[in-house]
């Protein structure tokens, strides 16, 4: 039983949560873990926390479904959602990654919107809404209900509407 423990920690580690740019496989605790081989599904529960090189992540738990060849197809993380890298912190109450597509949809709900906060400028950039979609090959986002905060200086003149509107 150890044995079967100890590979499905490593598992669990190395497949949850995608490739990674150096090959450093994630790290994923939690309080209890479950893993339906039958169904492809791996179950992380309380206090769920990932260490991945392009990312952290922290929620109340999170389901990885795997296809028949143990691959990822979508990640779900749902309660308390705080993910952070380097410049970028996004919050919500649950995530999904969709590998097909490479989509990752953030969702806001119990009286919070979602909210992306990029503080890699002078001034934050945050932008929140009921639904925020990204698009990671082509970092392309879409906004539900969106209320966007972004510096305007330097736009001049109506250069915010100039700048989105292309007039």
């Amino acid at each position: 039983m150890k044995k079967l423990l100890a590979a499905f920690s490593v598992l669990a580690a190395t497949v949850a949560i995608g490739a990674a740019t150096s090959g450093r496989p994630a790290r994923i605790t939690s309080a209890t873990t479950y893993y339906d081989r039958k169904e492809g599904i791996i179950y992380f529960d309380k206090d769920v926390y990932v260490d991945d090189e392009q990312y952290q992540l922290h929620a109340d738990k999170a389901y990885v479904f795997l296809s028949g060849t143990n691959d990822v197809r979508r990640i779900v993380a749902i309660g308390n959602i705080a993910m952070t890298n380097d410049t970028k912190r996004a919050y919500g109450v649950k995530v999904s990654y969709y590998k097909e597509g490479g989509m990752v949809v953030l969702y806001g709900g119990e009286g919070r919107p979602a909210e992306v906060r990029d503080e890699s400028k002078e001034q934050d950039q945050v932008v929140k809404g009921r639904k925020i979609k990204f698009w990671i090959d082509s970092e392309q986002v879409e906004v539900m209900e969106a209320d966007i905060q972004a510096p305007t200086s330097g736009l001049g003149d109506g250069g915010f509407q100039k700048a989105i509107l292309g007039r």
